[in-house]
């Protein structure tokens, strides 16, 4: 592995490693809202440094790259704006999700097995928020933005899901993990928004959120060493 891969591999795990504590006290000090857009940057901030990484050496399919670091700076938009407006909100995070999605498509295209796996889910899911008893929405529109984002929140992890199933390595593998811990996350929120029953959802969504979000940061930098290596 060349210097400037170990320089970048470490600056992944030195960031990410903040991330995490900082994480810890953000859940510590009551979900401080300061804490949580530093947390939040931090992950937006390295996918952008992972990209020019990736732009700068010239890598091979450069719309994953793009595609991730964009998906990555939504999310961080998303954090910041959903605290004023769960719809614009949760907008920000779907538009943030699809670029995700389309960058999963440029390590494989989208194969039947995909569709499948991403319909299994939506079902699962649409079915869990048009009839489980214990969600309660104040606005009959927060119901149906909640479907809509179930949506692109299951292709994205079907696509995760089939991209590992069809390659596996290193890279289709954190991705699919870093996609199953951002659903599991999402389903975390819904619970602690729209049910309020058990006070530790709110700790669960946010505990799997952020090493969802880095693990995503963290595999453009291995797909760049991963495709430097193939070429030496």
């Amino acid at each position: 592995m060349k210097k400037h891969q170990k320089i970048m591999l470490g600056v992944n795990v030195c960031v990410i490693s903040a991330i995490f504590l900082l994480n810890y006290f953000y859940q510590q000090n009551g979900f401080d809202f300061t804490l949580k857009c530093v947390c939040s940057g931090g992950f937006a901030l390295l996918g952008a440094a992972n990209l020019i990484y990736a732009l700068t050496t010239k890598q091979n399919e450069k719309r994953f790259y793009i595609g991730m670091a964009l998906g990555l700076f939504l999310a961080f938009l998303g954090d910041v704006l959903i605290r004023y407006d769960f719809i614009v909100g949760a907008a920000t995070f779907a538009l943030g999700h699809v670029c995700l999605v389309i960058a999963y498509c440029f390590i494989q295209k989208i194969k039947p097995l995909d569709l499948i796996i991403s319909g299994v889910l939506f079902v699962g899911a649409a079915a869990f928020l048009m009839l489980c008893p214990l969600l309660t929405f104040d606005d009959p529109v927060f119901r149906v933005v909640c479907i809509i984002y179930a949506l692109i929140i299951s292709l994205m992890l079907g696509k995760a899901a089939g991209n590992l199933i069809n390659s596996k390595n290193t890279v289709t593998g954190i991705i699919a993990a870093a996609s199953s811990l951002f659903f599991f996350s999402d389903l975390m929120l819904v619970f602690d928004w729209f049910i309020g029953l058990w006070n530790w959802t709110d700790h669960a969504c946010m505990g799997t959120y952020y090493p969802a979000l880095c693990l995503l940061a963290f595999s453009m930098i291995l797909k760049a060493a991963a495709n430097k290596k193939k070429t030496e």
